[in-house]
């Protein structure tokens, strides 16, 4: 029997986006580029619900994607994921409600010429 949260399926698509259709929501997506933090959230509803969740977000800071561990397609996702430099899966073990942070983009340095 398949966990629900199967029902969750994730791509890397060619293009270098992360792309998860979820039942009864509209596709999201978030193109590698545009990429800002990644997080771990987890809750205290496991076994019975979807207690660890990746988080992708932009630079806006809003989650464009959204998907439970153990989602269909998620290992591919995670293997283009730790391809980022400084990447780490942080949380997988807690039962609590809590966020971790997997890795965020480094700020640009700005320099006056003058």
């Amino acid at each position: 029997m398949k966990h629900s949260e199967a029902q969750f399926v994730v791509e890397v698509t060619a293009d270098d986006q992360i792309t998860c259709r979820a039942p009864n929501q509209a596709e999201q997506r978030i193109r590698m580029t545009d990429l800002a933090a990644v997080y771990v959230e987890t809750n205290h509803s496991g076994p019975w619900g979807a207690d660890v969740w990746w988080l992708l977000n932009d630079s806006t800071g809003q989650t464009q994607v959204a998907f439970p561990q153990l989602a269909t397609g998620e290992e591919a996702a995670l293997e283009r994921l730790r391809l980022i430099p400084g990447f780490q899966v942080r949380g997988m073990n807690s039962g609590e409600n809590a966020l971790f942070m997997c890795w965020s983009k480094p700020s640009a340095l700005h320099h006056d010429d003058q």
